[in-house]
């Protein structure tokens, strides 16, 4: 017996309706949604984490370690059509747009991270610092 659930979108069945309920949205793979011919019946794995090489469908790319918790949407459509598939993950109605894409900012994610990061007396950096080499001064590493 398989577990199914009629997902948010019309006409779609999510297979797997654990990896729907998990809150982590992933990285935009584009700001437009992909218009694909998808066939009833068949099963589907949308990509949720934004990061495989074949969106909008899953190649395995989450499954690298400490890379991402999503997991893929399987899912199934009720009729044979052409659809808007979601790329940028953001979407409500998961695995189709809801155009969300219209509010999701072009700016890459790193651009806002911090360029500097201290530590304080961190064994594991203490470490990684002396075998990349790195010198002390003044007490810490330069």
């Amino acid at each position: 017996m398989t577990n199914s659930i009629r997902g948010k979108a019309k006409g779609v069945i999510i297979n797997n309706p654990s990896a729907d309920f998990l809150t982590y949205k992933g990285q935009a793979a584009d700001h437009k949604p992909k218009r694909i011919e998808l066939e009833a019946g068949k099963t589907y794995s949308w990509c949720s984490c934004g990061l495989s090489v074949s969106q909008p469908f899953c190649d395995g790319t989450h499954k690298v370690p400490g890379l991402s918790t999503a997991r893929p949407i399987r899912f199934q459509v009720e009729k044979t059509g052409t659809y808007n598939v979601c790329n940028c993950k953001q979407t409500s109605t998961r695995p189709l747009c809801d155009g969300a894409h219209k509010d999701v900012s072009r700016e890459p994610h790193h651009t806002a991270a911090t360029r500097f990061v201290a530590f304080d007396e961190s064994p594991v950096y203490d470490g990684v610092a002396r075998k990349l080499g790195y010198k002390t001064k003044n007490g810490g590493f330069q």
